[in-house]
């Protein structure tokens, strides 16, 4: 029975030595984890005598979770999620003057990537699309700002418009269509092949009359200069 109870002793002893030496390493092993620091919490400056909420970062001073911004006159202008400090998540800005919303888009490791929404300051939906890793991706409508018809219509792959597109006037009325091929190149206009030696003369065109509007401005206005003895 002795013996019994001399084994006994030993085996307390030896698991209370073994979980003195394991606690350390499992202190250690939170420290080291970001999900498991603690946060600190801090008021949204002008946020709003009486607000409730509050801003959080982690013990190396990131920004984690849904952070608050207001403007000086105390108007809320962007709620955005953060994980250590990179936007991840929902993030909404509105516009500083009525407080409607501007812009709602997700991210993703602080890219873009989800779906995204851009409005008039009517309150009117200006663009719709998805983001794919910070890059326009997938079907993207526009809106005009007036009539709210549709604006245009079309796809983009990996940040190019990709295949047809479609352009409308203010009345909802079809007026262009467009066919892009890889790399976002334009290969048709109203079911007409392109021809880029024409697009590229036409750009030089317009440049070259850009200008000589500007130089005639310039000479204009150094001979007014002139005529009236004001210094350069």
């Amino acid at each position: 029975m002795a013996g019994l109870n001399y084994l006994m002793n030993r085996t307390l002893k030896i698991i209370t030595l073994i979980s003195l030496l394991i606690a350390p390493l499992i202190t250690l092993s939170q420290k080291s984890d970001p999900d498991l620091r603690p946060a600190y919490e801090e008021r949204p400056q002008y946020m709003p005598f009486g607000g409730k909420h509050r801003n959080l970062r982690d013990e190396y001073e990131r920004k984690i979770g849904l952070w608050k911004f207001y403007s000086y006159t105390h108007t809320l202008i962007a709620e955005v999620n953060y994980s250590h400090d990179v936007k991840h998540g929902m993030a909404t800005i509105y516009f500083p003057h009525n407080g409607t919303v501007k812009e709602v888009a997700e991210y993703f490791e602080g890219k873009k990537d989800g779906e995204y929404r851009l409005y008039y300051y009517s309150g009117d939906i200006k663009i719709e699309g998805f983001y794919s890793y910070g890059k326009r991706h997938g079907k993207w409508t526009y809106y005009h700002i007036v009539t709210g018809e549709m604006k245009s219509e079309g796809r983009y792959n990996k940040g190019f418009k990709t295949g047809e597109w479609k352009h409308y006037n203010a009345k909802g009325e079809l007026v262009n269509t467009y066919v892009y091929g890889d790399g976002g190149v334009l290969i048709m206009q109203n079911g007409i092949p392109v021809n880029h030696d024409d697009l590229k003369n036409q750009a030089k065109e317009e440049k070259e009359s850009q200008e000589a509007l500007k130089k005639k401005f310039l000479q204009q206005n150094q001979q007014i200069q002139k005529s009236n003895n004001i210094p350069h």
